[in-house]
C-alpha cells in the first residue's frame, strides 16, 4: 500500500466521475424512493440547523468570560 492513494477499480475518480456517480444512482430510484431521500435529508438538515441555534443560544446567555 502506498499512502492509500491507488484507485479502487469500480471507483469514481475525481469531482466529475463522482457527480456522475451520483447522478446516476439517483436515477436509478423510484420517484418514492427519491421522495424518501428528500424527506429524510430534509429532517437531518433541521435537527441539525435546531442544534446549531440552540448552541449559539447558549453561547450568547453566559456572560463573557464564563462567570
Amino acid at each position: 500500500m502506498t499512502g492509500g492513494r491507488e484507485a479502487t477499480p469500480g471507483w469514481p475518480r475525481g469531482w466529475d466521475e463522482h457527480r456522475r456517480a451520483q447522478a446516476s444512482h439517483g436515477l436509478r430510484l423510484t420517484p418514492a424512493e427519491r421522495l424518501r431521500w428528500l424527506e429524510e435529508t430534509m429532517a437531518t438538515m433541521r435537527r441539525w440547523v435546531g442544534r446549531a441555534a440552540a448552541a449559539g443560544q447558549a453561547d450568547r446567555s453566559e456572560p463573557p468570560g464564563g462567570a
